[in-house]
């Protein structure tokens, strides 16, 4: 997923789990609910390369009571480089879930998001794939409660996942290699 849709999905997130208070995802109905379906085009700089990109999102997003949240969603970017015509299609489809926990006595705050089906797949524009991840991640991320800044991440996995394995630096590797 480009930088753009994760800053996007990240401050979804942090949205949704600061205008509620705490209980456990799942345990009843969403006070919230929103769904979208769009398809968007634009040009930018991703990973060093100028790429034209269209991008289809179907998403269903749910606020529970307490920090909780889901996200249901399918998004599908195809890159393109101008320069030589090279496509690529970044595809993910599944469930995000997570909470947020604030530990005053520390000063932090930690989000726990756990990705549920295909969080990530790269393949050519003729469909060979280049790298797929698939099952289950969890990501708990800590922040610094005054400063915002990023202070740890655990992560949990089951399942094929190469991009978290790679410390999440095979997006770029992967598409810069596809595209040039």
């Amino acid at each position: 997923m480009s930088t753009i849709a994760r800053r996007g999905f990240i401050s979804a997130f942090a949205l949704a789990i600061f205008l509620v208070p705490g209980t456990a995802l799942g345990a009843s109905k969403p006070i919230e609910q929103f769904h979208d379906h769009f398809t968007d085009s634009f040009s930018t700089e991703l990973c060093g390369l100028q790429v034209d990109a269209v991008i289809v999102v179907s998403d269903n997003f749910f606020v529970y009571e307490g920090d909780a949240f889901k996200d249901a969603s399918s998004v599908r970017i195809t890159y393109t480089n101008p320069d030589n015509g090279n496509s690529v299609l970044v595809s993910s489809a599944g469930t995000v879930s997570g909470t947020a926990t604030v530990d005053e006595a520390a000063g932090t705050i930690t989000f726990v998001n756990t990705y549920t089906g295909l969080p990530e797949k790269i393949q050519t524009a003729n469909g060979s794939v280049l790298t797929r991840d698939a099952g289950v991640i969890t990501l708990s991320d800590t922040f610094d409660l005054e400063t915002g800044e990023f202070l740890s991440r655990d992560v949990s996995v089951s399942g094929p996942h190469p991009e978290a394995d790679a410390d999440f630096e095979l997006f770029c590797e992967t598409l810069v290699s596809a595209l040039a």
